[in-house]
């Protein structure tokens, strides 16, 4: 036993060594095969690679207090469409490299939807980067950004989905409409984008302060998007009456 577990730290099978005397134990107990025996401890390796591969991508995609969508309170606003949802999930508008926009009011659970899709995503074996329009706008705006633009530029190309959350917060800084066309345009027909926006779309101009730019980020992004409108109370806000209810 111990020179078996020594080849299998050599072969560093992980998987296969922490569930090993158990399935020994099976083995024995239902009489497997050497062929039955041997396809579940390769499979419990297998299963150990796909779970790392798993959180290796959900940190590379680097989501904000991410949650799955089976976390998701669908009775609290149930004009959400539910079904429409779980097709997104389900990853086939990636393979059609079409585009989704949430829009709705702040606290409706638009950036708790588009990070789940993302998670599922991932899980199917896509690559998936989640952004802030911030993040976005502050990475072509850094001191080193000229140096570095293609690479900038790679880093929300590349990706199978990118996750772009909270246009419309705040009104961005000068030349943010350009950085965000040019990220739409290279992705266009080629990659598949999710965007959220607490503002409706005749405000983007305002808030790029360019709306020629706007127009054109829109007619891209919108011309193979699924629109999912989502309005309703804030959970946030929910959340907080039902503390302060408890605290009296």
């Amino acid at each position: 036993m111990n020179q078996l577990h020594t080849l299998i730290h050599e072969l560093r099978l992980s998987g296969l060594r922490d569930t090993l005397s158990v399935r020994l134990q099976e083995a024995t107990a239902n009489r497997l095969t050497h062929e039955e025996f041997l396809t579940l401890v390769l499979q419990d390796e297998i299963n150990v690679r796909q779970q790392r591969q798993i959180q290796r991508r959900v940190k590379v995609a680097d989501f904000r207090a991410l949650k799955p969508l089976d976390e998701f309170e669908w009775r609290f606003n149930p004009t959400i469409p539910k079904k429409q949802i779980y097709e997104l999930a389900a990853g086939h508008f990636i393979r059609a490299k079409t585009d989704v926009l949430f829009i709705g009011p702040p606290g409706v659970g638009k950036t708790h939807l588009a990070q789940a899709i993302g998670y599922e995503a991932i899980k199917q074996g896509f690559v998936v980067c989640y952004r802030s329009i911030f993040d976005l706008v502050r990475d072509f705006l850094a001191d080193d950004a000229l140096q570095q633009r293609d690479q900038i530029l790679k880093h929300y190309i590349k990706p199978d989905l990118l996750i772009i959350d909270d246009m419309g917060l705040r009104a961005l800084p000068k030349h943010a409409g350009e950085y965000l066309l040019e990220v739409i345009m290279r992705r266009y027909e080629t990659r598949s984008t999710i965007m959220t926006s607490n503002r409706p779309l005749e405000d983007w101009g305002k808030l790029l302060q360019d709306v020629p730019t706007a127009g054109a980020v829109l007619d891209r992004f919108l011309h193979h998007a699924a629109v999912i409108a989502i309005t309703g109370e804030s959970y946030r806000l929910k959340d907080a009456a039902i503390t302060k209810a408890k605290s009296k």
